[in-house]
């Protein structure tokens, strides 16, 4: 095999043989949704949202791809998936919208061509990453690519890193600018010389998503020949004692912070003594071959002289081996077309396999190509790429796919880079001047679109709009910086509406070029006090959001004309947008305590006091309702809804119904005399979600148990009716049947766990569920909560869903 590319493990015909039996079980179905997932997952293949059609993800080591190789996936791809390979901001490859019966005829088509998709996805050890450039840029200290090809040889073989307690992410950067983010990963290898030998300044426990963290310094330097127990050690270390009950918690850097340093530290060298004490070889480093292969074509002309000077201008880069030039490619988001991928393996393959890398950014960069061939290429890249010598910064920004098929997404952000892209494309800014600019564009909080790692970055979330709609926004973060010993996050500086998302970056790029002298950089620009300010004022200046009647379009995403909802887009993810909610009036509630304070120590006017305490009592009362599967169409029903289920439910004292009263009856200025009370309600509902369980029951501690003397009389609000149970139709007794028809989506499935709770293990619970987004999205959310569905029948114009409870 060659060194360009890992090796393939000796079991991997058994393994594809196991899975092959496990996709029969499936399709006959003897196997549940659940159990299939369990293996499918760590394979690389993923569920999309489009039911029945699966993602595979494809990895490939040290963002190496051969020609060939890349021109198999373009075939691959024609027949068992979609028009289109995806480039990963991971450096892999990814088929969409595969069948469940084209799963394993594509595992045996990657096997072909030295390919697998194992460890895709899963709690495994994840693609090995290698700086894009390494091996051809000047400065650097060697080429890390041939360790993480060897290192990914060495990991595939082991059965353990297939079974970790989450996934386990490692890189390797070839200088101390840490271009390949070694400072926020699991473990990151970053090259050094010391007295002439090769070594590794080595991180461990960092990593971005819903919560990020620094990695922090392992080693200084330590001998090249120690990668592979180092990461061995921390492999084991990770095995042993990662979390695996919650998946939210269980990645290395919660490991770190549960130990404590010393405490990790201490358990890790334990390892690492252990592992070197087996003795197990070094990695085996290739050296790859990056003198360029003289293919012997004709030498062309380019076909326009004005542009190509542009686009070498743009695209191409000298090598530190003279003469030979690097080129960039450009693949908008990610999206290669089949036949762009058939022509360009075909055509690279003369100039031999180390000439392809996937970049982060989701584009292609091809390298070891002569001077005299550039036109030839260039020519090339004209009659098959449409969109070849545009601005680089139009196909540099980084979208990961978003609610359009990702099962967590929130926001479609490849809709809003494209809408960006257009927006940039018709301006008459000079866009070559922000050709540096990280731009990107997560569809949620986790990192996938590697928002902490740019210059201005985004992520999805829920935000509430007049008369209580939602609709999509995203969190803004600004000034990442990347570098060994000096490595920063991007930090959160406000948020926007996602229909303004596209008009920010634009506003942002004119104010930077119209001062771009000032700055080194457009990174400078973010970093400094006039753009963060500059950033900040053009959030706030879209803070104003219409009522739906006056304008649609903030209440839809991009590229789609639905109304946005918070879980209606797709299976299993009803919690992310549930949890936003809270969260939104737990932040109104903090932040108007604040101002409160500030009027007590500065001064300020009575009217304003009592309305932010007015205001605060509002935000209580609604905060946690969607807990209880109800949410509030207007103010009077949110106070309502909170006596029947929490004042009635003795989860709040009822002395606090006086401040609902107050509210109701505008009555402002009695607020004034009622601080101490509206503080006390806010820390009880703080109190109420601290103890809130996944099931969204409340564990209180005993002396927070209280004991109402009597229900506040609540004039009921329409009750859904519940019919009868009954087994004629699938012959299961249930024991508590309800009609969640008519219920949106995130309710349906926050009133299916209310009634869950109630019920005893194996009890039976049938929901009755409109057609569309509940019937797609509830029944997910119930499995990854841990319990069993039954049956889904389609009963005329709705579905029985019936549940076992775990």
């Amino acid at each position: 095999m060659s060194s360009t590319c890992y090796e393939l493990p000796e079991g991997l015909d058994e393994a594809i043989i196991d899975f092959e039996e496990v996709v029969e079980q499936f399709k006959k179905g003897e196997m549940s949704l659940t159990e299939f997932k369990v293996v499918r997952v760590p394979f690389g293949v993923y569920e999309q949202r489009k039911h029945d059609t699966y993602m595979i993800r494809i990895r490939c080591g040290g963002a190496v791809i051969e020609p060939l190789q890349l021109k198999k996936l373009g075939e691959i791809s024609n027949v068992h998936s979609s028009d289109y390979v995806h480039l990963t901001t991971r450096q892999e490859i990814q088929l969409h919208y595969a069948l469940v019966d084209n799963i394993i005829p594509v595992m045996h088509e990657l096997k072909s061509v030295g390919l697998l998709s194992r460890g895709g996805g899963g709690n495994t050890v994840r693609n090995i990453m290698s700086a894009v450039d390494s091996g051809i840029i000047e400065g650097e200290a060697f080429d890390v690519t041939p360790y993480a090809i060897a290192l990914t040889t060495r990991l595939i073989t082991e059965d353990d890193s297939w079974n970790l307690p989450r996934k386990f992410k490692i890189t390797f950067s070839g200088e101390s600018a840490d271009c390949n983010h070694a400072t926020i990963h699991d473990l990151g290898y970053i090259a050094k010389m010391k007295d002439g030998k090769k070594g590794f300044k080595v991180y461990i426990a960092g990593g971005c998503g819903a919560k990020t963290g620094l990695g922090n310094v392992l080693f200084d330097f330590i001998d090249d020949t120690e990668v592979y127990n180092i990461a061995k050690a921390t492999k084991n270390l990770f095995y042993k004692n990662g979390d695996r009950r919650n998946k939210h918690a269980s990645r290395l850097r919660f490991l770190w912070k549960k130990l404590g340093e010393e405490t990790f530290l201490k358990k890790w060298n334990e390892e690492y003594d252990a592992v070197k004490k087996e003795n197990y070889p070094p990695l085996t480093i290739e050296e790859l071959n990056s003198e360029a292969i003289d293919p012997n074509f004709e030498v062309e002309q380019p076909s326009d002289q004005k542009d190509f000077d542009l686009w070498e201008k743009r695209f191409v880069t000298e090598q530190k081996q003279k003469g030979q030039y690097s080129i960039i490619v450009p693949i908008h988001l990610g999206h290669l077309d089949n036949a762009q991928a058939i022509a360009l393996g075909d055509y690279l393959n003369p100039f031999g396999k180390n000439t392809i890398r996937i970049a982060k950014d989701q584009n292609l960069h091809v390298r070891n190509i002569l001077e005299k061939y550039l036109p030839n290429f260039y020519n090339f890249l004209k009659i098959n790429f449409k969109n070849f010598n545009r601005p680089l910064i139009l196909d540099k920004m980084i979208a990961c796919a978003g609610a359009s098929t990702c099962q967590l997404g929130i926001c479609l952000s490849p809709g809003t880079a494209t809408a960006t892209q257009r927006i940039l494309s018709e301006s008459n800014l000079d866009l070559d001047v922000v050709s540096d600019a990280k731009v990107h564009i997560s569809g949620c909080p986790n990192s996938c679109g590697m928002h902490h790692a740019a210059d201005l970055g985004f992520f999805g979330k829920v935000a509430r709009a007049p008369q209580n709609h939602v609709i999509p926004s995203f969190n803004v973060l600004v000034g990442a910086k990347l570098k060994d010993g000096d490595t920063e996050l991007a930090q959160k500086i406000g948020d926007i509406a996602a229909r303004r998302a596209p008009d920010l970056i634009k506003e942002t790029f004119e104010a930077y070029i119209s001062k771009k002298d000032n700055f080194q950089s457009f990174n400078a620009y973010v970093r400094s006090d006039e753009g963060k300010e500059a950033i900040k004022g053009i959030c706030n200046s879209y803070k104003e959001i219409p009522e739906l009647s006056e304008d649609k379009s903030y209440y839809r995403d991009w590229g789609t004309d639905n109304l946005f909802s918070s879980a209606g887009r797709g299976k299993g993810e009803c919690s992310a947008g549930i949890f936003d909610l809270i969260e939104l009036d737990l932040g109104n509630i903090q932040q108007n305590r604040k101002l409160v304070e500030e009027i007590n120590e500065n001064g300020g006017s009575d009217e304003q006091k009592a309305q932010l305490l007015k205001d605060i009592t509002f935000y209580c009362s609604r905060n946690l309702l969607v807990t209880r599967g109800v949410q509030p169409k207007h103010e009077q029903q949110a106070y309502d809804l909170f006596r029947e289920h929490f004042i009635n439910e003795d989860l709040v004292d009822a002395s606090f119904d006086e401040l609902l009263k107050l509210a109701e009856t505008k009555q402002l200025n009695a607020f004034l005399n009622k601080e101490d009370q509206v503080i006390a309600l806010a820390d009880r509902l703080k109190l109420l979600f601290d103890v809130m369980t996944p099931g969204f029951q409340f564990n209180l501690p005993d002396d927070q148990i209280i004991k109402n003397a009597q229900k506040i009389e609540i004039k009921k609000l329409n009750p859904t009716e519940t019919p009868s149970a009954t087994d004629e139709a699938l012959n299961i007794k249930a024991k508590t049947v309800k009609d969640f028809r008519g219920v949106a989506c995130p309710m349906n499935f926050v009133k299916t766990k209310m009634e869950l709770s109630k019920l005893q293990t194996k009890d039976i619970l049938e929901i009755w569920l409109d057609d569309g987004a509940p019937i797609q999205n509830v029944p997910g959310s119930v499995r990854q909560e841990g319990h069993k569905i039954l049956e889904e029948t389609k009963t005329g114009e709705y579905w029985t869903v019936l549940i076992e409870k775990n």
